[in-house]
């Protein structure tokens, strides 16, 4: 709102302001539940992102490929096989 609007509303006389001051403060009010939405669903997104095989139930193979590389089991020292 630029200043000369803002002034022409005030000249309208004190219905004119309240009217508006109430119409900013319902999307203001609208606007920050918008937010807090968003915030929430950004960070379930990024939760969703961050889980790889080590800390869900999924398998190995379906780490994506930036997930760190699973450790190397210790040799036990018993040969392979039967």
């Amino acid at each position: 709102m630029e200043r000369a609007e803002a002034q022409a509303i005030y000249e309208q006389g004190h219905e004119a302001v309240v009217a508006v001051l109430l119409a900013l403060s319902a999307r203001l009010a609208t606007q920050d539940a918008q937010s807090a939405q968003l915030a929430a669903r950004v960070a379930e997104l990024e939760q969703r992102l961050n889980r790889n095989s080590r800390n869900s139930s999924t398998p190995p193979s379906a780490d994506p490929p930036s997930a760190p590389p699973r450790p190397r089991r210790a040799a036990s020292g018993r040969r392979a096989g039967a």
